[in-house]
């Protein structure tokens, strides 16, 4: 009787993992999360540890942190395999995670961790090593997405190794720099032994399958859109025509995706309501038990009598209708609101929220298209200003600035006055597109130069008349790739780089790379310039220019030229050396300040009256504690110190520029230590702090050295 019992037990991400192999019973779905759910769990995980982790914690400290639950998973086993009924989308996902983050500890040469995780991710029994997710359909995916440059998809590839792939770019394009520096070994020990699950084992599989089917089909529970609805119809009190309406606006948001009720509830509750003030705990409250803040808050919504109740069910489906909009626009490309769509692909998630706090219920659809379609292009420009510029630029750090703008956009706003209050914040900002001069291809953002890439050529084809393609040049299926213009051969350009990190770092600026047809890359790729530009110039317009003989007979191409007076910067190169690489990146930076001009909001000369300072390179509590400002401040450090990193015999050099930034010997431009190092070692992850030495006149010390002595003498 007792073999039969259901048994549940809390389980760590080690405990998880280790000594198991799974498979996946018959009646289980594939894989299925998409990317948001992916960005999701990535979030929640980094917000967690980030709340806990300080730089000057000894690894000990760990044990302390508060755990994070992830939620119950079903097994059963049938020795030597332990077969998944439940939660395969969550210990998928996490499997996936442990083998970046084996490659992340590998960069950092922490080996014998790195180690570790190889016993998670792979079981080893009998004489065989299998991965710990023993489904022969991925294991060649498992095999080389991290570890194959570029790795693509066979062609035939099912829906699910798709969505594994699209899971892993999320993991390579967009894991926060905040985990990949020195909390890198941190963060993995947190994720290995705080991070919990409880692990429900049946006792066969016929149980198994009735705990699947039960948790699936039967007596689901109540979630917070449940309890909301219950407590606004509870205050009304002839509710029927409400709950009706109630149901249809959940129905037409859940056709959208299961998740958009909900999300769509927390943006409207954030947008119209919530204190979005830096001290304030609303939004974190309302992205979690939303119908409880609503209670918490009826005073402050105004939900005092039947009547405001029954209103507010009104205003919630009156912005359903918008935020369904927003949410099409942001899956499926819509040129008239293409900014929308390029966030959402940037991972900004909270752009609804200040639209939805700008537009009014009587506001007809241009009006809300048009209002819509400026926030997001004033989103889109703060993106791409730090972007170029190495600052923060992760669709969390956008969804802050979102959430920021929110207050200021409530009360009725016309699009006049939004027009006057959007070019009023960037004005304010303290950096435009000067980091663009050496802006180029790094080990970690593929993703964001294919899409400034994108924005360039589109925005050149339909200057010009061409057809809008942008949806095309960003398609997940890659019908678009990144072309480099110098060839990979170091031997070729050896005479004006000298060194190959000089090569790389020239072949990887932003001015020499260009968006051609997958087919096209990969069929003359490996040519000298002088041949490929022939091909060039049957491409796009912004790859044809290239070519000495292009603005002949192209009137749409010289007219776009003359308009923009742009004559001084489309120019042909017969050779492309590094001053023609130099010239490209003044042509892409001239681009960009066409692109995202503040004349789109209707003035390019407003002066900022806000008196706000930007936020991107405010420090955080976790991980900004202490800055390289602070060592200059406190004379610990010269203002311009030299800095040098070793590894493996080799010497790596930097500076300390403005504002605490990091120039590397190359010329590029780093906001952090880790990001710096990173780039000198070519490799996805560094430990910043540890990896720089400041040169004290004939002593190299490194920089965590001086912090930590500083901070036990009392100087900061």
């Amino acid at each position: 009787m007792q073999e039969n019992l259901i048994q549940g037990k809390a389980m760590t991400i080690e405990e998880v993992f280790t000594g198991r192999r799974y498979r996946l019973d018959t009646y289980q779905r594939d894989y299925s999360w998409a990317r948001d759910d992916v960005r999701r769990l990535l979030d929640d995980l980094q917000k967690k540890f980030l709340a806990n982790w300080q730089f000057d914690h000894d690894r000990e400290a760990v044990a302390m942190y508060q755990p994070y639950f992830l939620g119950p998973y079903v097994y059963h086993d049938s020795a030597p395999v332990t077969y998944l009924v439940d939660g395969q989308q969550r210990i998928t996902t996490l499997h996936l995670m442990l083998i970046y983050l084996r490659q992340l500890l590998r960069a950092q040469d922490q080996d014998d961790q790195a180690a570790k995780l190889n016993n998670l991710i792979q079981s080893h029994k009998f004489g065989t090593s299998v991965y710990t997710l023993d489904i022969p359909d991925r294991d060649q995916l498992l095999r080389n997405v991290f570890e194959v440059e570029d790795y693509a998809l066979p062609d035939n590839a099912s829906g699910a190794l798709r969505r594994l792939w699209e899971a892993a770019q999320v993991y390579q394009e967009e894991f926060p720099e905040d985990l990949r520096g020195d909390a890198l070994p941190y963060f993995v020990d947190w994720l290995l032994d705080g991070v919990c699950m409880v692990g429900i084992r049946a006792s066969s599989q016929e149980q198994g399958w009735e705990i699947y089917e039960s948790m699936n089909d039967r007596g689901v529970r109540l979630g917070p859109i449940d309890l909301l609805k219950s407590y606004l119809l509870s205050n009304i009190s002839e509710p029927t025509g409400a709950d009706i309406t109630w149901r249809q606006m959940v129905s037409q948001l859940a056709s959208i995706d299961v998740n958009a009720p909900g999300d769509f509830i927390k943006t409207f509750l954030v947008a119209r309501y919530s204190d979005v003030s830096e001290t304030s705990s609303d939004v974190e409250r309302i992205n979690g038990l939303f119908h409880t803040w609503v209670k918490d808050n009826a005073a402050r919504i105004g939900l005092h009598k039947p009547s405001d109740h029954s209103n507010f069910i009104q205003d919630l489906v009156r912005y359903a209708e918008f935020y369904r909009i927003l949410a099409s626009a942001s899956r499926t490309y819509r040129p008239e609101l293409m900014s929308l769509f390029l966030n959402a692909y940037n991972g900004i998630t909270a752009q609804t929220a200040p639209i939805l706090a700008a537009v009014e219920p009587q506001d007809n659809s241009a009006t809300f298209k048009l209002k819509a379609n400026l926030i997001a292009q004033y989103l889109e420009v703060i993106f791409a200003r730090r972007l170029v510029n190495d600052l923060p630029s992760s669709g969390g750090h956008l969804d802050r600035e979102a959430v920021r703008l929110t207050g200021r956009l409530r009360g009725g706003v016309s699009v006049d006055g939004l027009r006057v209050i959007l070019a009023e914040e960037i004005a304010a900002l303290e950096y435009d597109f000067t980091g663009m001069t050496t802006y180029g291809l790094r080990s970690n953002n593929t993703r964001q130069v294919r899409y400034l890439l994108a924005r360039l050529t589109g925005f050149v084809e339909t200057a010009c008349g061409g057809a809008d393609e942008m949806d095309r040049y960003l398609d997940a299926q890659r019908p678009f790739e990144i072309e480099h213009i110098w060839s990979n051969h170091f031997d070729r350009y050896q005479p004006e780089t000298n060194t190959r990190a000089s090569f790389d770092s020239y072949r990887n600026r932003l001015g020499a790379l260009l968006l051609l047809p997958k087919s096209d890359n990969a069929s003359y790729q490996d040519l000298p310039y002088e041949k490929k530009v022939e091909y060039y110039q049957r491409r796009n317009k912004l790859a044809g220019s290239l070519h000495s003989t292009y603005r002949e007979r192209n009137p749409s191409f010289n007219s776009f030229i003359r308009t923009h007076r742009l004559d001084a910067h489309f120019r042909s190169f017969p050779k492309f050396n590094k001053d023609a690489i130099g010239k490209r990146q003044v042509l892409y930076r001239r681009l960009c300040d066409l692109i995202w001009s503040p004349a789109t909001f209707g003035t390019a000369s407003v002066t900022a009256t806000t008196g706000r300072a930007d936020k991107s390179r405010a420090r955080t509590r976790a991980r900004y504690d202490v800055a390289v400002t602070d060592l200059i401040a406190k004379g610990l450090i010269p203002a311009g110190a030299k800095l040098v990193g070793r590894r493996r015999g080799e010497r790596f050099e930097a500076a300390i520029v403005d504002q605490g930034r990091i120039q590397v010997a190359s010329g590029e431009v780093f906001g952090s230590l880790s990001a710096a190092g990173e780039f000198v070692l070519q490799t996805k992850s560094c430990p910043g702090w540890n990896f720089w030495h400041a040169q004290l006149g004939d002593r190299e010390v490194r920089l965590i050295d001086i912090r930590r002595e500083a901070l036990e003498k009392g100087i900061l």
